[in-house]
């Protein structure tokens, strides 16, 4: 049976029973459960079914909502951190009109985390949300069995399950390892061999934009003595610590690096910016600057070249992963699912000088 001739059988059946599930239309149609699903998709996609739960129903008409899924609600447990504020008002796009979420903000303190996840599975939403505060690097049987015991469908924010290797949880997160290899392949092209990063942050998304740095450093053919500056030297705060500015600078000029890449509080670049300008290096001229993150860096002087995580869309994704994991809980492996950054070229960046 053709594909258009399923369709035509499901929308009839649908039309007949006002609802049709998937187990008997894999019955009835003698195909399997990833054709159904692909049908109903495609039903979906042309606004004739609405998918619930196990199935789908005829499509409401404009205005009328007798034929909706109920709403759900879904907890969602973000750090303290400015970052999350998109990813929040991603989630809030693509819950408009299907459910409410319960916010809870943690402070990067996984023990804490665990309180605010159990309290919200209790108070009886039907999935989370999560953006845990654990090493991707550091494998935690605690963890595992912490998520392995949740009674509801969870999906991670911008993190993987520790450990590498199989998980059993969904995530969608930004594609760091590309946008820090995208910023370095732009350095590169312009000339720049020899870079200092800034990379002071304990969390997954700074641990994978490092590994996209030292892969960079071997697939550009970017010069081994260029070196990262992290908590040891600059500290841990959420902000740079006085004389952090001079401390980057002395080993630019103690390397002679030519450029600098910069993952976490874009607002300490301005600083960094006028501290260059103080020591005789102009930017772009002298020293070209890329940030991650693109919340301040247009606003620089000059205005600076940045990575930029589509934060928003992240959480769009994520919401739409975990709905149609409460609509249709499934036994397929779980899905990893990245999104690309943008790379935003502005005036703080050129070839190096020629001195």
């Amino acid at each position: 049976m053709l594909a258009a001739e399923r369709r035509a059988r499901i929308l009839d059946l649908a039309r007949q029973d006002g609802a049709v599930s998937i187990s008997r239309l894999v019955s009835d149609l003698g195909v399997s459960h990833v054709t159904v699903r692909r049908d109903l998709d495609a039903l979906v996609a042309d606004r004739l079914l609405d998918k619930v739960r196990g199935g789908a129903i005829i499509a409401s008409e404009p205005g009328d909502t007798a034929g909706l899924a109920t709403t759900v609600t879904i907890g969602v447990v973000i750090p303290t951190s400015y970052y999350y504020r998109f990813v929040v008002d991603g989630i809030g796009d693509a819950l408009s009109g299907r459910g409410e979420m319960k916010l809870a903000i943690s402070e990067y303190d996984l023990s804490e985390e665990y309180r605010l996840v159990r309290e919200l599975v209790d108070s009886g939403v039907d999935g989370l949300l999560w953006v845990p505060s654990i090493s991707e690097r550091e494998e935690s049987a605690d963890f595992d069995a912490f998520v392995d015991e949740l009674s509801v469908p969870v999906v991670f924010v911008e993190r993987e399950t520790p450990g590498g290797g199989l998980g059993s949880v969904s995530s969608i997160r930004s594609a760091h390892e590309r946008g820090a290899i995208s910023a370095l392949r732009h350095l590169r092209d312009l000339g720049h061999r020899r870079l200092v990063m800034v990379s002071r942050g304990r969390s997954q998304s700074a641990e994978f934009v490092r590994r996209g740095w030292v892969d960079a450093l071997g697939r550009l053919g970017l010069d081994p003595a260029s070196t990262i500056l992290g908590p040891n030297e600059l500290g841990a705060g959420p902000t740079w610590e006085r004389g952090s500015a001079d401390v980057v600078l002395d080993t630019v000029q103690r390397i002679g690096a030519t450029a600098v890449f910069s993952h976490g509080d874009e607002n300490s670049l301005f600083g960094l910016v006028q501290n260059a300008r103080g020591r005789g290096l102009s930017v772009p001229e002298q020293l070209s600057i890329v940030a991650y993150d693109d919340d301040v860096s247009a606003h620089a002087d000059p205005p600076i070249s940045a990575v930029a995580p589509d934060r928003r869309r992240v959480g769009a994704h994520a919401t739409r992963m975990l709905l149609e994991l409460i609509r249709e809980p499934s036994a397929e492996p779980p899905l990893q699912l990245q999104v690309e950054p943008r790379l935003i070229l502005r005036a703080s960046t050129a070839p190096p000088s020629a001195e």
